[in-house]
């Protein structure tokens, strides 16, 4: 057991030092050597782990799981220095509706031995033949450079370990290596630690970004280091299609006991099978010692997480990596951008491209074309990391789609579905060209600040597109029109309590020019959490307010009324300089995974509404609060929703049908 850590920067270190090379020689040495008590240790030991498989976005936001597993294994081990492993159980929960599909065995088993003098991940269909930076290749295949050094105090041994961390980079990136760092021993070159990925051309499957592993070792009886924890992700994508978002398997397995010189039939160890599987769901609970869904939280995948925090270090961990995926892609950044339908642009057809021409740099370009209007649109995009916790972005775009606000009535995807078969298009919208800048910058490991500018113009959309449908449209609002110019500033602050609770608070403020005079914007919004672990019942509350100062245009007030703010009150009826909105949703599950109930309430008021926008929009205040409250049901882990509400006073009753905000940013 760690009792204290005292660490420091390795002073004078070079790459591939006389001494560094002399440590290296000695772990090698002692992997290899029959005296090796690490090595040839008899044990047994029990182990726990689990395998995530879910969806990860790039730009931030909150991961979507779709299937957790729990494996519980036996390690085994003798004194000739064989090995075994038997899963005792297997468990899994499908979150989403997918294909059924068996995971690689190296995915549920344990690295017994710091892996062999080739590294394979994915029984070699991920990885394979990459030599191991301890192995017989690794001085002709890697450079190394001490980077740290660390005393780790250790119970029942009288003086501190020092261990070094080299770290470990391929002489040759166009060949199969890893990239990332060993932790020694540095009196026995015992291998205390490994973090590494690969090169690209390490990888076997095309659809690999990236595969990233971290194997620690702990001293257990008699000093020896033998495994503890490691954990294994793969991120995979569409090699020829660049979307935000990729399919990631992470797999975690702790050892949690050891037991030495065990009792074992000398048979044990002639087996055909080197690891034993049985089928899913046949073993009794209590061979597990944890819960199937007690780490999602602590994995950052349950709904009470700090999801932005995991994004953003997600971001920063891939601007050390180096993907396996083209630098050139077919490029999209959701469902609505490919294939949209609206009273603006009647049919719109985007598509783009993306270059990353290195890892800490991608540039992505997503031209259209509005078939009604007859407009062509353009986004030009460059976004690279600063240091190891900001990413800059240059946003240069013409003729967009914007829309009133400051919340969607839809998302993009249910919004063309209710253009295109009800005539109801729930956006009020204007179209901006310009050029943005902003800089995004984790403070710490629970906050995070973002800076901007923009300078466009705002133009008017022309005569509406109708679909068709015997139900009328609603009219497209007047806009003003002009030059816009802006900077913004916001902080955002997480708390977050492990399996059980996550919060968020921030504040964005704007300060911007318009008609020759000054305007100014403040908004701000607190969001908490709770959950069960297997995620049976849920509830989210979040309250936002605002408040704007000066002659803003007509379109940037804020509005309230209908789906997305007031549900059972007319749509976007009020709007004003001044407003605050509380919303609060729960939901229980019926039938687990598919089905499941909801409640949902809130209330909300704008005011200090101007002349000018209620005589264009035909808006005013609220009066006073209203609110709602409503009963609905969820479908498949609630992202499919059609809830029933109620206005209250005075409001009416309305059928809404939505899409949970798991889904919204990738439609």
């Amino acid at each position: 057991m760690l009792t204290g850590v005292d660490s420091a920067a390795a002073q004078d270190a070079t790459v591939d030092d006389p001494a560094v090379l002399a440590l290296i020689r000695k772990a090698r040495e002692l992997r290899e050597s029959p005296q090796s008590l690490a090595a040839f240790a008899a044990y047994r030991a029990d182990a726990e782990g689990h395998v995530y498989f879910y969806l990860d976005r790039d730009e931030g936001g909150a991961p979507i799981p779709m299937r957790v597993d729990q494996v519980a294994v036996g390690l085994y081990q003798n004194a000739a220095g064989q090995r075994r492993q038997v899963i005792r159980a297997l468990r899994k929960r499908e979150l989403l509706p997918i294909e059924d599909f068996h995971y690689y065995i190296d995915r549920l088993t344990a690295v017994q031995n710091g892996f062999g003098d080739r590294i394979a991940i994915g029984e070699g269909r991920d990885v394979r033949d990459v030599p191991h930076p301890l192995g017989s290749d690794g001085e002709e295949t890697y450079h190394y450079l001490v980077t740290d050094s660390v005393r780790l105090s250790v119970l029942g041994l009288p003086a501190p370990i020092r261990v070094y961390e080299v770290e470990v980079r391929p002489r040759r990136e166009d060949r199969p290596g890893m990239l990332g760092s060993v932790f020694l021993d540095v009196d026995s070159g015992a291998l205390v630690r490994m973090t590494f990925s690969f090169t690209p051309s390490s990888y076997v499957d095309p659809r690999t970004d990236r595969v990233t592993v971290r194997l620690e070792h702990r001293l257990w009886e008699g000093g020896l280091l033998l495994p503890y924890r490691q954990v294994v992700e793969v991120r995979r994508e569409i090699p020829e299609l660049d979307l935000p978002v990729g399919s990631v398997i992470r797999a975690t397995l702790d050892v949690v006991d050891f037991e030495f010189n065990p009792e074992l039939d000398p048979g044990f160890f002639l087996a055909p099978a080197l690891v034993t599987r049985p089928p899913y769901n046949m073993a009794d609970s209590a061979e597990f010692r944890g819960g199937l869904m007690d780490r999602m939280a602590e994995e950052g995948l349950s709904p009470v997480s700090a999801a932005a925090i995991e994004a953003g270090a997600r971001r920063a961990a891939r601007a050390h990596l180096v993907s396996g995926l083209p630098k050139v892609r077919v490029y999209a950044d959701r469902v609505s951008s490919v294939l949209r339908a609206n009273r603006a642009e009647g049919v719109h057809f985007g598509l783009g491209a993306s270059y990353s021409p290195k890892e800490a740099v991608k540039l992505d370009a997503l031209p259209g074309y509005g078939a009604g209007s007859g407009a062509f649109t353009a986004r030009v995009r460059g976004r690279w990391m600063v240091g190891e916790a900001a990413t800059a972005t240059v946003t240069i775009h013409r003729h967009q789609l914007r829309d009133a606000g400051p919340f969607a009535g839809a998302s993009g995807a249910v919004n063309t579905v209710s253009t295109l078969f009800r005539n109801h298009d729930y956006t009020d919208p204007w179209f901006a060209t310009g050029v943005g800048v902003g800089l995004d910058r984790a403070i710490g490991s629970a906050a995070s600040i973002r800076v901007g500018a923009v300078r466009e113009e705002m133009s008017a959309v022309g005569s509406p597109i109708g679909f068709g449908s015997p139900e009328p449209g609603r009219a497209v609002r007047p806009v003003d029109e002009g030059a816009w110019a802006a900077v913004s500033g916001g902080v955002v602050r997480r708390w977050e309590g492990l399996g059980a609770w996550g919060a968020e608070a921030g504040v964005t403020g704007t300060a911007g020019r318009w008609n020759g005079g000054g305007v100014a914007k403040l908004v701000a919004r607190i969001e908490g959490n709770v959950a069960r672990n297997d995620l049976s019942r849920r509830a989210t509350l979040t309250l936002d307010v605002g408040a704007a100062w000066g002659e803003l245009p007509t379109q940037l007030h804020f509005l309230l009324g209908g789906r997305g703010t007031l549900p059972g009150h007319p749509y976007r009826a009020y709007g004003g300089r001044r407003f605050a909105l509380a919303r609060g949703e729960a939901s229980m599950a019926l039938l687990s995974g598919w089905l499941s109930a909801r409640l949902l309430a809130g209330a909300g008021a704008v005011g200090a509404t101007p002349a000018s926008l209620a005589d264009a929009w035909q808006v005013g205040g609220t009066g006073g609060l209203l609110g709602y409250a409503g009963l609905g049901l969820g479908a498949v882990h609630d992202i499919v929703r059609i809830d029933g509400v109620w206005g209250m006073p005075g409001g009416a009753f309305e059928l809404v049908f939505s899409v949970g905000s798991m889904l919204r940013p990738y439609l």
